[in-house]
């Protein structure tokens, strides 16, 4: 049982082996010939080495004779406004902690609500302002504010030129 224990590992390993390479073999039968400079010059002209990579490049690009098709990153985008220029209307709500306390639990329910918020430090106090297009959500935040007792308004955001 041990010698056959003991032959059985590496027989297996070169089995894998030899199967991973006649896969590799058999999945790309096409791939150029690589010839040996034995019989050729050493001395090659430019025109010799035109001819070369000419027949380098056509080999790439014969891609409908092999059936392979290069990927392409291409994305094309047919926007369709209709005519009209819609614009959607954003919400900013500016939250104004007096303490750290109320700082900690406007972040906690900012975190909650997965809402972007910039916080901006001013002197002693700190402002959270949060944009957003849903007026909706923005109001069941500052609802939520309300109960912890943290004051925050609610207003349409325009941008200042």
């Amino acid at each position: 049982m041990r010698r056959a224990a003991f032959w059985l590992f590496p027989l297996i390993a070169f089995a894998v082996a030899l199967f991973i390479v006649l896969f590799l073999v058999q999945i790309n039968p096409s791939a150029p010939k690589i010839n040996s400079g034995e019989n050729e010059n050493n001395e090659i002209s430019s025109e010799g080495l035109e001819e070369k990579i000419g027949s380098w490049i056509s080999h790439f690009s014969s891609t409908k004779e092999s059936g392979y098709f290069y990927p392409v990153n291409e994305i094309t985008l047919k926007l369709d406004m209709g005519g009209e220029n819609t614009a959607l209307e954003l919400y900013r709500l500016t939250v104004k902690p007096k303490n750290s306390d109320e700082l900690l639990q406007a972040k906690e329910e900012l975190k909650k609500s997965t809402l972007p918020y910039v916080m901006q430090n001013q002197e002693d106090t700190m402002i959270l302002t949060i944009d957003s297009t849903d007026q909706f959500q923005l109001q069941s935040l500052v609802t939520k504010l309300k109960t912890y007792q943290i004051t925050a308004t609610l207003s349409p955001y325009t941008e200042e030129k």
